[in-house]
């Protein structure tokens, strides 16, 4: 038994490689995770631009007179939402091949659950999600309808 444990313990450290098949498939994918993680900084530089900018038109108490400042802020809000998902994927997919350092790839470690039981999921994601925007937008449309005036 315990030169047994031995013979494991040696060969820990390569345990993981015999999941593959051919060399090529410990390899992740990089042009996904590069393109993802320029569009994600590319994004939050934006971000900070346009904070910043903002923040001085506020500061400065001139920010009606520059619509497009306002037009570029609203059409940004579904930027954030693009980078967050950048980041996910860097984070995912830049992660490959292993699950587990150097102990099983991800190809192992995926979930065997029903599409029954992820069709449950993304519902009540979707619902929650949706009853989350619902609220937003109520209370982003009751401080639109209070005007800067009511911000002061």
């Amino acid at each position: 038994m315990k030169e047994n444990e031995a013979i494991l313990q040696t060969h820990m450290k390569d345990f993981g490689y015999g999941y593959f098949e051919k060399p090529e498939q410990i390899i992740p994918p990089i042009a996904i995770s590069f393109y993802s993680f320029h569009i994600m900084v590319s994004f939050g530089m934006w971000f900070i631009a346009l904070f910043a900018l903002v923040l001085f038109f506020i500061l400065k108490r001139d920010i009606k007179n520059y619509p497009l400042v306002l037009y570029a802020a609203l059409w940004s809000i579904p930027l954030g939402y693009i980078a967050a998902e950048a980041g996910w994927i860097v984070a995912e997919v830049g992660r490959q091949p292993w699950a587990i350092q150097d102990l099983m790839p991800t190809h192992i470690a995926a979930t065997h659950l029903g599409g029954g039981n992820v069709a449950l999921s993304f519902t009540l994601f979707a619902i929650l999600f949706t009853v989350l925007l619902i609220a937003e937008i109520k209370i982003m449309l009751r401080q639109i309808a209070k005007g800067f005036e009511g911000a002061h």
